[in-house]
């Protein structure tokens, strides 16, 4: 398994009308986990040189306390190789409360250019098997 942590800040057009972050952006705070993860880890140019592409097969969802314009967010992760997928949890958490606003878990499978579900690359499961320093 793999840890990771990124940070964002909520920004005015992710609002809803209460002005709380609308529930939909926290589905963008995950993918933006998920992406900076596989860049921080140097595993974008071995997927896609392998023709293979990461997509989120599965998402749920749990929301817990509301974020607000200009907070400051820390997206706690971790991922791991599982039955020919890669799986992951997110705690989106409010820096200045340190309130989880968010648990996310999902499944991203890899996809080759016919949308056909391939296996995980080699890279990827031996990164994530490798040893558990954050990234």
């Amino acid at each position: 398994m793999r840890k990771s942590t990124c940070k964002v800040s909520v920004r005015g057009y992710e609002l809803d009308s209460f002005g709380h972050v609308n529930n939909a952006v926290y589905l963008n705070y995950g993918e933006t986990a998920v992406w900076n993860f596989f860049h921080s880890a140097g595993l974008i140019d071995a997927t896609l040189g392998s023709d293979l592409f990461p997509v989120v097969m599965e998402s749920t969802q749990r929301y817990m306390h509301e974020l607000r314009l200009f907070d400051e967010v820390r997206i706690e992760s971790e991922f791991k190789g599982s039955n020919g997928l890669v799986k992951y949890k997110h705690l989106i958490i409010n820096e200045s409360t340190g309130l989880v606003s968010c648990k996310i878990k999902g499944k991203i499978a890899f996809v080759n250019k016919e949308r056909m579900i391939c296996d995980v690359p080699d890279e990827v499961l031996e990164y994530l098997e490798s040893d558990t320093d954050e990234h």
